[in-house]
């Protein structure tokens, strides 16, 4: 596929799942993120990052785009608005009032699109060190909130059950566990073409 095919793909599968993660949010599917700290953490919230991500990069320019990349050198701005954003939405707090105020639940879903479309950008411009640092972050902030979910004795959100906690917990370590292999996959993969393009010259 070439480039211009992928960004038409990627800017429909962009918008299928910012359309699923809002649609969530929506009765009559919203009873799903009621109900179960699965759907809402797991389900919706990576659906809404992963929506911004690939809107992103498939060609949309979003006005003063360029101004906020020269304020996103080596993606440095980027990551840490993006992982101040993820950081947020691991509170137990905040999960139980995006729950019960709909004003809450829409502030979830933009900054959610706009974290993907952050970290997005930042990837682009950003080298694999650095890269690292972030994705190690993510990764143990995940694992860390996933295990204290799925071993605690208290209930953290008064909107979940302890069942849909101790669950959402062990999801949430699965999830972090599974970014950081792709994260990995994806290095070894630029690593082999970035190789491969020198020998294909000669």
């Amino acid at each position: 596929m070439n480039r211009i095919g992928w960004q038409r793909s990627s800017s429909w599968i962009g918008l299928a799942l910012c359309g699923l993660g809002c649609a969530l949010s929506v009765p009559p599917w919203r009873s799903l993120i009621e109900q179960s700290m699965v759907w809402h953490m797991v389900i919706q919230m990576p659906m809404l990052v992963g929506g911004g991500w690939l809107l992103a990069g498939s060609g949309i320019q979003a006005p003063k785009m360029q101004r906020f990349a020269d304020w996103n050198r080596f993606g440095l701005t980027g990551f840490i608005a993006s992982q101040l954003i993820a950081a947020y939405w691991m509170l137990p707090l905040a999960i139980d009032r995006a729950v019960v105020l709909p004003r809450t639940d829409v502030f979830k879903l933009v900054s959610l699109l706009a974290c993907g479309a952050l970290l997005k950008a930042s990837f682009g411009r950003s080298p694999a060190v650095l890269q690292l640092f972030f994705v190690g972050y993510a990764v143990s902030m995940l694992s860390a909130a996933g295990v204290f979910l799925a071993s605690t004795d208290r209930r953290l959100c008064n909107a979940y059950s302890l069942d849909s906690q101790w669950n959402a917990g062990s999801s949430v370590v699965a999830l972090g566990v599974a970014l950081g292999c792709a994260w990995a996959w994806r290095l070894v993969r630029d690593t082999r073409r970035a190789q491969a393009r020198p020998q294909a010259r000669h």
